[in-house]
């Protein structure tokens, strides 16, 4: 008994240590076992319409720390020097079993989206961008144990926050600077409904630098639907989108996919189509294995305001089919959150970050150096 009691304590300390660093996934790991529905959805229960003129209303509004927050010695220029925008669309940071969306006042929420995914993903960012990241009325993780009607009636709620908070965007900070679109899981989900909804066959297209839609299996026949945007298949193409989707080396990709597919209501018969996956190693959809030493570094925020140093050479990576089929990557860090089937998409932005980080700045100097 006392050992058990010992192994006990040692669990917990290490979830409550990693819970700054990983945010939304903390909450994952606490009510996947118990998570279930909020009942029917009802549209008069919705929390308060945000209001983007409010500087609460944003996690990131082109200014202040996390404009600044990155690796340990990396140097920054201040956020007014950047000539490129990035608006990031957080992912699930919700974990109520009772409400179909969350309150963006909700203090507890709004603290696990800062602590977790905007300095562990959005960060990537801010070597290149000024940092505009809305809060919205994002769709509670219980929303996805069984897709339904009702899910995608929250859904469609968040989407509607994050529609309005880019307009909101570009009607008083933008002014006419070219902008990065980025997201993951559930932000990548909007993010790319807003590039089919408002980007793409627009005026906006010439100044979209690119999209990174990481985390959201997106089939070709979604790119083949659009006017004007395509699968990225450089380091340094301009008005594209980047996606990818990391599972370990060896596991059943098709289940993935078909897995995502009931999920997020998207594609029911998912396993029947073909996807595209960039590697963010080598930045192509080719299915080249990149080696480790590509890996620039992989690289988690840390506790507190204590960031760490990058980690280099952490995975190797290849494309198949949609699916970026990674090494496994070495410490703690960077595995107690992997999901059952050698799922690591708790980590498709941190397993990479460093080259995130560079190819974001190498992608907005292409794009400024092109006459648009």
């Amino acid at each position: 008994m006392k050992r058990l009691l010992i192994g006990l304590g040692l669990v917990i300390l290490v979830i409550g240590g990693i819970g700054a660093v990983y945010g939304q996934q903390i909450g994952l790991l606490a009510t996947i076992l118990t998570a279930h529905k909020p009942g029917p959805f009802d549209q008069t229960k919705a929390p308060p319409v945000p209001d983007y003129g409010q500087k609460s209303s944003w996690a990131a509004d082109g200014g202040g720390d996390s404009n600044m927050w990155g690796p340990l010695d990396q140097k920054l220029e201040y956020p007014e020097s950047r000539t490129v925008d990035v608006f990031f669309i957080h992912p699930t940071t919700y974990f109520s079993n009772d409400r179909w969306n969350q309150d963006v006042a909700d203090a507890d929420t709004n603290k696990r989206t800062d602590d977790g995914p905007i300095k562990n993903q959005a960060s990537a960012f801010n070597a290149c961008c000024r940092l505009y990241a809305p809060r919205y009325r994002q769709m509670t993780f219980s929303g996805f144990v069984k897709y339904d009607a009702d899910s995608q009636a929250a859904m469609d709620l968040a989407y509607s926050d994050v529609k309005r908070a880019f307009e909101y965007y570009l009607a008083h900070y933008n002014h006419g600077r070219p902008f990065i679109i980025a997201g993951h899981s559930q932000g990548a989900r909007h993010a790319r409904t807003l590039l089919a909804d408002m980007i793409d066959g627009t005026k906006l297209q010439k100044q979209l630098v690119a999209a990174y839609v990481v985390g959201n299996w997106i089939d070709e026949d979604w790119f083949a639907a659009r006017k004007t945007i395509e699968p990225c298949e450089r380091a340094d193409d301009t008005g594209c989108v980047l996606t990818w989707s990391s599972i370990l080396e060896g596991e059943d990709g098709q289940k993935a996919r078909a897995d995502f597919g009931v999920r997020s209501g998207l594609l029911p018969d998912a396993a029947s189509h073909k996807y595209v996956c960039t590697n963010p190693l080598l930045w192509t959809t080719g299915s080249e294995r990149a080696p480790a030493t590509m890996d620039i570094g992989g690289w988690v925020y840390g506790r507190d305001d204590k960031p760490l140093p990058p980690v280099p050479n952490l995975i190797s990576a290849r494309c198949d089919d949609g699916a970026l089929f990674i090494s496994k990557p070495s410490g703690i860090s960077f595995n107690i959150l992997e999901m059952p089937g050698g799922n690591y998409h708790n980590y498709d932005y941190q397993l990479a970050y460093m080259n995130i980080r560079e190819n974001a700045r190498d992608r907005a100097r292409a794009f400024l150096s092109q006459a648009h």
